[in-house]
């Protein structure tokens, strides 16, 4: 692995607090005004500006993200998507393996390996009835909803929530996007708020692949996954997901992993899909 120039926030924040005449202690104003340019992706501007050094690194990361290795983990993965997370994972703290590979696993599960950048309502009548159970009731109502198209099925099951105004295309519009399936307009509004980039403005902007890694890594950084990764315990290996009692009696199931549970969690608001998520963790731990 080659060396990497690497400026962090630390490394920003430290180089202006030298340029602040008569005090060390930056002002909470200094500070926003300074996080709003960085989300403005006026970042290079600023270390420029600011003269800071990046340090350079000798030490291989602690992971290996080639796309050899990844396709192990998922064969059609978009080869595409490796670049630009290796290049912006430092900025938004995702460092070590376990980090990593909780942040590859979860991805690969909500897109199909980083390949769909909007969520499909695309169902059969019986599967909506299955993955909605809580919001369609019966069958003859998942029929009547699927006969009437993807955008009214997006807007019955998301409209009215979490920002989406009733009786507009924003549950259609607002549907899940990017490389971790971000939902629902306040979140939209919230990544436009901490990336500068105009998500909820127009969320179609979410289907560009490194906004898409963007919104992803926000999200992630935002609502602590990356210490929620380090709670994630294995056994000897370094790969097969730790599933013991408190008693230390094998369990062989995922829900008694304790890191795992609760960063999938975080990302899908309930345990849809664990046992795929875990299983494709379990990979990434073993190949990246």
């Amino acid at each position: 692995m080659t060396a990497t120039a690497v400026v962090t926030d630390t490394d920003i924040f430290s180089a202006l607090r030298g340029h602040v005449e008569g005090t060390t202690v930056l002002t909470q104003l200094i500070v926003d005004m300074t996080n709003k340019a960085m989300a403005a992706g006026m970042r290079d501007e600023l270390i420029e500006r600011l003269g800071v050094t990046p340090v350079v690194s000798t030490e291989t990361r602690p992971y290996n993200l080639t796309l050899a290795n990844l396709r192990k983990v998922y064969p059609n993965v978009n080869a595409d998507a490796i670049p630009i997370i290796l290049k912006l994972a430092p900025q938004y703290d995702i460092l070590t393996k376990k980090q990593m590979a909780a942040f590859i696993a979860t991805c690969i599960v909500e897109s199909n390996g980083f390949n769909s950048k909007r969520e499909s309502f695309a169902y059969t009548a019986a599967r909506l009835r299955q993955v909605f159970s809580s919001r369609v009731r019966s069958l003859s109502e998942a029929k009547n909803l699927v006969a009437k198209g993807q955008v009214a099925v997006a807007n019955f099951l998301y409209g009215g929530r979490y920002g989406n105004r009733s009786g507009t295309n924003d549950g259609w519009d607002y549907r899940g996007g990017g490389i971790i399936q971000n939902t629902f307009r306040s979140n939209y509004y919230i990544l436009q708020n901490t990336t500068g980039i105009a998500f909820g403005d127009n969320p179609k902007l979410i289907e560009d692949l490194e906004n898409a890694v963007k919104a992803a890594m926000a999200f992630w950084q935002l609502n602590g996954c990356n210490a929620k990764a380090e709670k994630i315990n294995t056994y000897d290996d370094g790969y097969t997901l730790n599933t013991l009692t408190s008693k230390g009696i094998e369990t062989k199931n995922y829900k008694m992993n304790y890191g795992a549970r609760i960063v999938r969690e975080t990302v899908n608001g309930g345990l849809n899909g664990y046992d795929d998520f875990c299983r494709t963790l379990e990979k990434c731990l073993r190949y990246l």
